[in-house]
């Protein structure tokens, strides 16, 4: 089984869902040392892929702007996780990015970030249960191979999104109506990232109203299978 890097909070409970996803799809899950950087490199080192959950928002001086709308800015965890990125991406093992960690791939390639979607009501959470709406994906995306299909009803809890794309990136998927970025990968290294939470659209958080999620955790174990 591949053994599969997870960033998140020091406490298991807390990416409790991320942890049994990548159990469901056939992997492992290590925890890395949240902020003990030389501990977490290691163990990183010795891992097949690496996925960056959901969190706070970045420091938005990262990409060359004042905070007009960031909120809980952590640089603490911003400075680690771009630390885990540069090492994933040097050895070129697959990452999947999720909310946050979509967007901190997007910033590590020189990309910058919507603070506040001007629509974010349709996509934040509301009273503490996650938003829906449809997707559209691109023919030949990750998200497409995965599902078979041009659009999906994913879940929603954001109120940040991809402004300029990073380097080497592509959109994979955009929000049917206001067409902000839900999905991207990069061209030719094995990197994903989704503006929606997978993790909470399968197993014992599988909705009705949303594509199953841990399909997308599959592909991405499946992927390192491949290498």
């Amino acid at each position: 089984m591949k053994k599969i890097a997870v960033i998140g909070n020091r406490s298991y409970a807390k990416n409790e869902n991320y942890y049994s996803a990548i159990e469901n799809a056939g992997g492992i899950p290590i925890p890395l040392e949240l902020f003990e950087t030389a501990s977490a490199l290691s163990q990183l080192k010795t891992a097949d892929g690496l996925v960056i959950p959901g969190g706070t928002d970045l420091n938005p001086s990262l990409y060359n702007e004042e905070n007009t709308d960031s909120l809980n800015i952590d640089d603490d965890l911003d400075r680690f996780e771009l630390d885990m990125i540069k090492e994933a991406v040097s050895r070129q093992i697959p990452i999947l990015g999720i909310c946050r960690g979509l967007q901190i791939l997007n910033v590590f390639f020189g990309g910058s970030l919507i603070q506040n979607i001007s629509c974010c009501d349709k996509h934040k959470r509301m009273h503490h249960i996650d938003n829906c709406h449809d997707v559209q994906l691109k023919e030949n995306s990750f998200l497409y191979k995965i599902y078979g299909s041009e659009e999906i009803p994913v879940n929603s809890a954001h109120h940040q999104a991809v402004k300029k794309l990073g380097s080497g990136l592509y959109i994979a998927a955009h929000s049917c109506c206001e067409r902000i970025v839900e999905a991207i990968e990069h061209e030719s290294l094995p990197i994903y990232g989704v503006q929606f939470h997978p993790e909470r659209m399968c197993l014992k958080n599988k909705r009705e109203d949303t594509v199953d999620g841990l399909k997308i955790f599959k592909y991405f174990i499946d992927k390192i299978k491949d290498r």
